[in-house]
């Protein structure tokens, strides 16, 4: 070690922060060593205030290179916490522990080896202390200490003044995954010169005014200047609207990569924030991850805390994203870190909205509780708003809440499918909402506009905040915008007018063909179209299969002569087609009878007749499979209380006509009640038990219990997570779709005195279509050797369209009508 002057950076901080324009220039001195070593392919592995000197003019050595190593290739593994700096070498000094382990980074403190970037990690942990004088990781032990740097974030409140705008810099540098951190400590160091230079340039001019007028600038005034400069400059660089041209609206489109794919689902599931800087949006592999878009870079980053997100919202200060997983409400910095939980939600949410009084307002399917509301900081939601049933009201959702909280916009629905979809808002004043227009999912512009969706267009219409009512006309702004079963359109607009929609997409292109279990594929000849969810008749004749078209209705096909004909007729949509045991009836769901939720019905399926109901109410049901004797459907539904059962109707005396003389609703058997969302429920061949989807243990897995006494046993046969389950005829396997959505089997044994299983095969290194939760995009051939599945051959690809200054094209709009 070299013998430098001059005291060390531990000593030099003692607890107390580094001007900001001292900081600074320290350390992008103590950046252009590390980058030096770094160069010469080493790595430092013990960077720390204590092993950097600062000589007395100025000079900064970084110092005790005795721990470092060579660059190793990637994918070279085998270090472990042995190696980490100091640790194994001071082992009894607790206070040289306690501060080498607060700069190790995560991948460190766990073990692994080391590279370029954890001395980037230990860079920003300098940096931190440099302008807070307090630790960034920091605990009564070294458990505690490496404890906060794996799980916690540092005191971002503890960077004030100038300080707290190096904190961008600082959220890089200490990313936990080393893949989302800072990449070169040369990208610091450039950071830094940028804003040294440009401060300095600032104070030359300063100093060069006071001169010609005679006037010495004291060095302390310069100091100070640098630290106004630096703070100014920094202000401009992080808060500095997107760039536009001459307030002329711009657009462009963003088509996510593969691995971060947009994927909505009923809800609205793309947010913008209201500075405009950001897009957060559900994406990746089934939409599991959340994921972030600052709208000046070319790349976007998921937030690993956030899993299986739906329904992302921003803070007013764009700084936080609140999202739905399950029923639990959570919020995560934009930054990155621990997911922090808000509150339960009573049942599935639908919609939420961040007040600038730091309250969120949501709603849920729950149909006896409207509008709830809740501190962004945790708490216990209050209801705000109740649907009236007298008035034919049957939910409240997709709130928005008005600036400075004078109310909250939303969408009133009712039973009656053609006019379910109204906006409304509530006066938070007197506790009284009414009706505006026709429409869902409205937001208030400060453009002084409600943008809504009505009939898959957004419009606008010019709004009094004070009166709170419409003024004008509605004016189509935004044709073709994606919009889910729920009425929930995937948009989002900025404060400052950055508009984000998705349009609508392309339907997929799909075909049917048999796959053996080599893999070799047989095509089926029918042209390409958006087929889902077929089922082989019993008989091994047909398939019954619903087509995903404007009409969306079920069809069969006739495996004998090839023939496709249509079975359901009605306007509203017909889907997840069940065959009886006797191959003559399909049962299905339908909204058919003018109401915005799915029940349960019957037809033959050779045409004739008229489609009987099988099930009533209020809440979303659909059939998944007919017992063997006829008798019953083993189905879905989510009532408000839970997220998704598994329950049976009967199949004996449920029709229309018992229900239109009087015999009430068909009663409904729950068979798997939890809190959990279950799903997929069919029966073995033998009757003797029960297979269904459950997201119990946080995913989607493949479970079996007896029936029908399913509380006398419970197994668990998928390992890493799985969907869409179906037995083998012979009720010797098990088949179903893993985590990367291949077909996988089981062998089982359903025939002794209790259920056995062995481990799962996967079948196919391909992943075919596939279909919501509550259905399957697959069947099982008689001999267990085919599989009918469904081939992607041009899939919907989700791409999201940006409009910056979008305002001043709405009020040309306007203004023109």
């Amino acid at each position: 070690m070299e013998l430098v002057e001059g005291p060390t950076l531990a000593e030099r901080i003692a607890g107390h922060p580094i001007p900001v324009d001292e900081a600074l220039a320290i350390a992008k001195q103590i950046a252009e060593a590390v980058e030096a070593a770094h160069e010469q392919g080493i790595i430092h592995r013990d960077l720390k205030p204590a092993n950097i000197k600062v000589r007395p003019d100025g000079t900064v050595k970084v110092l005790d290179f005795g721990l470092a190593k060579a660059l190793e290739p990637s994918g070279v593994t085998g270090a472990n916490v042995s190696d980490s700096p100091t640790l194994s070498m001071q082992a009894t000094a607790a206070g040289v522990i306690l501060g080498t382990v607060a700069y190790m980074a995560p991948e460190q403190a766990r073990g692994k080896p080391a590279d370029r970037r954890a001395d980037i990690w230990a860079f920003g942990c300098v940096l931190y202390e440099l302008l807070t004088g307090q630790r960034a990781f920091s605990g009564d032990d070294v458990t505690d200490t490496i404890v906060a740097i794996v799980s916690k974030e540092p005191d971002w409140n503890a960077l004030t003044g100038a300080a707290m705008y190096m904190r961008p810099l600082l959220m890089r540098c200490l990313k936990k995954d080393r893949r989302q951190r800072l990449q070169a400590i040369g990208d610091a160091r450039i950071q830094m010169e940028e804003l040294l230079n440009r401060s300095a340039g600032e104070v030359v001019g300063t100093q060069a005014q006071a001169t010609s007028a005679s006037r010495r600038v004291p060095l302390g005034t310069i100091g100070a200047l640098t630290v106004i400069a630096i703070a100014a400059l920094a202000t401009w660089a992080l808060t500095r609207p997107l760039p536009t041209v001459g307030q002329t609206p711009s657009r462009f489109e963003i088509v996510p990569p593969a691995n971060q794919a947009l994927s909505p689902v009923s809800d609205r599931d793309v947010a913008v924030s209201p500075d405009g800087r950001y897009i957060a949006y559900r994406g990746g592999a089934g939409g599991a991850q959340l994921i972030v878009r600052a709208l000046d870079r070319l790349d976007a980053q998921p937030l690993p805390s956030a899993r299986n997100p739906r329904q992302p919202f921003f803070s007013p200060d764009s700084q936080w994203i609140a999202f739905f997983e399950g029923q639990t409400l959570k919020k995560v910095s934009i930054a990155g870190g621990a997911a922090i939980t808000v509150c339960q939600s009573p049942a599935v949410a639908r919609g939420a909205s961040w007040g600038d009084d730091n309250r969120i307002v949501f709603s849920t399917t729950d149909t006896t509780i409207g509008l709830l509301q809740v501190s962004a900081s945790g708490g216990e939601p209050v209801v705000l708003t109740r649907p009236d049933r007298a008035k034919g009201e049957t939910n409240h959702w997709y709130p928005s809440v008005l600036p400075g909280g004078r109310g909250v916009l939303f969408t009133q629905t009712a039973r009656n499918a053609a006019t379910s979809a109204r906006l409304a808002v509530l006066d938070l004043k007197t506790g009284q909402h009414k009706l505006l227009t026709r429409g869902s999912q409205a937001q208030y512009l400060d453009s002084g506009h409600l943008l809504y969706v009505a009939d898959g267009t957004l419009h606008a219409e010019r709004f009094d905040l004070q009166s709170l009512e419409l003024r004008g006309d509605p004016v189509p702004a935004v044709d073709k915008v994606w919009t889910g079963g729920g009425g929930a359109a995937n948009y989002g607009i900025s404060r400052t007018g950055t508009l984000v929609y998705v349009p609508h997409a392309a339907p997929s292109q799909r075909s049917l063909v048999w796959v053996d279990r080599s893999g070799k594929e047989t095509p089926i000849a029918l042209p390409q179209r958006d087929y889902d969810e077929p089922r082989l008749s019993p008989d091994s004749t047909r398939v019954a299969l619903a087509i995903r078209d404007q009409d969306y209705d079920i069809h069969i096909l006739d495996l004998g002569s090839g023939g496709l004909r249509r079975l359901t007729f009605d306007p509203s949509i017909d889907a997840t087609p069940v065959w009886t045991p006797d191959s003559r009836q399909i049962v299905f769901g339908s909204q058919r009878g003018g109401t915005n939720v799915s029940n349960v019905f019957i037809q033959a399926a050779d045409g004739t007749g008229t489609a009987e109901r099988v099930s009533t109410g209020q809440d979303w049901q659909t059939p998944s499979f007919v017992t063997p004797d006829g008798s019953a459907v083993i189905g879905f539904e989510n009532p408000p209380q839970t997220r998704g059962d598994i329950v049976r109707f009967p199949l004996s005396h449920a029709t229309a006509s018992r229900a239109a003389v009087g015999h009430g609703p068909v009663p409904v058997e729950g068979l798997i009640r939890s809190s959990a969302y279950e799903s997929n429920g069919e029966l073995s061949p033998n009757g003797r038990y029960i297979t269904y989807l459950s997201d119990e243990s946080g995913q989607n897995e493949i479970y079996v219990r007896p029936f029908p006494h399913v509380d006398e046993g419970r197994w668990q046969v998928s390992l890493s997570g799985g969907t869409a389950p179906v037995w083998a005829r012979d009720g010797r396997e098990l088949f179903y779709l893993d985590q990367a959505d291949r077909l996988t089997a089981i062998p089982v044994q359903t025939s002794g005195t209790t259920f056995t299983f062995g481990n799962p095969t996967r079948l196919h290194d391909v992943a075919y279509g596939k279909t919501v939760a509550v259905s399957r995009a697959y069947d099982v051939a008689a001999d267990g050797r085919r599989f009918l599945m469904i081939k992607e051959n041009a899939t919907e690809v989700y791409r999201m369209i940006v409009v910056v200054n979008w305002f001043d094209e709405l009020k040309a709009k306007v203004s023109s009508r």
